[in-house]
């Protein structure tokens, strides 16, 4: 017996469009990845952001400089890993300006947080090597996959002062090559009082390769002003985008918009992200607690997060925080008195430590009588120091058990 089994025709193109579900832009584009590191990135797994404190919350030392006068300086006045770094080699660029911790951002509004530099007096930079700038710089066991690899740039700016600014990235000499890497990348305010979100993809760096270590690999620099002389402007139009030596390719574009130029202009920065990859992903927003630890590795203290080093705290305060409170300190035969104090986590190196008394005084420590009185303004001194902690003592010049203090430990690059 056979059977005869009849089935209607169809189109084996019509059918095969029936399987194509939408994928999206974002689908697209991790379908066409070349790698799993490229795949990684569009899906924002892992760590990707080198920079610490790109959205600058952590401000430990202050967070706003006031009026300062411009100097041939490199400092960390404000916001933790961010160095304000001005050079005035002619003598004559002398603009004021401020440095502060800012209330504004693009996502969050009055709710997060910017770089803000204010411009109180108006000066131009000479012909010469005038500049300023701020930067970080960064460690080099953090940069080791940096080498031979394209890297994304993104960052949110806001400024009343349109015009071309230039990013600068340099590399911090290396074990070949002889060279100290530099390259430069320009990026327009376009429109005046409005958030822009820029990206650049810094081409890679094989002039030289970083040694591994706790020192300096990389330096990423946003500049606000420069002199002529500082850009070697002879070689600009070549180099732009482009690695060469520092020496041949300077540290600014030519048309390097003024910010000084007028009081009253203002620049804000925030969301600054470097990662390995040809994709600028979306900002990696780390916790508090943790953006806090990156940054303690270079600057910890044992004030409150919020309270300026040096501030008379007796009142608000009294002793809360302040090491070697509890218990009494050891007293050696020759009546010193000393006290250890533990650094957490372990600094880059062996930091500068700065001890206050309990009103403040730098280089003073406080006897603490217990039951009585206590005194402050006694001096001290610091010993044994490492990364990882370090001793308080003085000669017990008081009627007291113990000794107390706070500090500072300095460990940047």
């Amino acid at each position: 017996m056979s059977v005869s089994v009849t089935k209607s025709g169809f189109n084996v193109r019509e059918k095969l469009k029936q399987l194509q579900k939408p994928i999206g832009l974002k689908g697209s584009e991790l379908m066409r990845a070349e790698t799993a590191q490229e795949a990684g990135a569009l899906l924002g797994v892992g760590r990707r952001n080198t920079v610490i404190n790109g959205d600058f919350r952590i401000a430990q030392r202050a967070t706003d400089t006031g009026t300062v006068s411009l100097a041939t300086n490199q400092s960390y006045p404000t916001v933790d890993r961010w160095s304000d770094y001005a050079y005035n080699n002619s003598g004559t660029f002398t603009p004021q300006y401020r440095m502060r911790k800012y209330n504004d951002h693009p996502v969050s509004g009055a709710q997060g947080y910017c770089l803000r530099y204010d411009c109180i007096s108006a000066d131009t930079p000479a012909t010469d090597i005038d500049f300023l700038t701020v930067h970080q710089k960064f460690e080099a066991d953090n940069t080791i996959n940096f080498y031979g690899n394209y890297l994304s740039l993104s960052f949110w700016v806001k400024s009343n002062k349109t015009g071309p600014y230039t990013v600068q990235f340099r590399a911090n000499g290396g074990t070949s090559g002889g060279q100290t890497p530099n390259s430069m990348w320009k990026y327009y305010v376009n429109n005046p009082d409005v958030w822009e979100y820029k990206t650049i993809l810094i081409q890679p760096q094989t002039l030289a390769l970083m040694s591994a270590g706790n020192g300096t690999s990389y330096s990423l620099f946003f500049h606000l002003a420069s002199g002529q002389n500082s850009n070697h402007d002879a070689n600009i139009a070549n180099l732009e985008n482009k690695w060469a030596a520092y020496s041949s390719n300077g540290v600014a574009f030519t048309d390097q918009s003024n910010l000084m130029s007028n009081a009253g202009n203002y620049w804000q920065v925030t969301n600054v992200q470097l990662e390995v990859g040809r994709n600028a992903t979306e900002f990696e927003h780390r916790s508090f607690g943790e953006e806090l630890a990156l940054c303690q590795r270079y600057y910890q203290k044992s004030y409150p997060t919020e309270v300026t080093p040096g501030t008379n705290v007796s009142a608000s305060l009294g002793f809360a925080g302040m090491e070697g409170r509890t218990g009494m300190s050891n007293v050696s035969s020759n009546g010193e008195h000393f006290r250890g104090a533990k650094l957490f986590p372990s600094m880059r190196t062996t930091p500068n430590i700065t001890i206050y008394d309990r009103v403040g005084n730098s280089g003073k420590i406080t006897g603490t009588k217990y039951l009585t009185a206590d005194y402050d303004n006694i001096t001290a001194s610091v010993q044994n120091v490492c990364a990882t902690g370090f001793q308080a003592k003085c000669i017990n010049v008081g009627d007291f058990g113990g000794i107390s203090f706070h500090y500072t430990a300095d460990a940047e690059l």
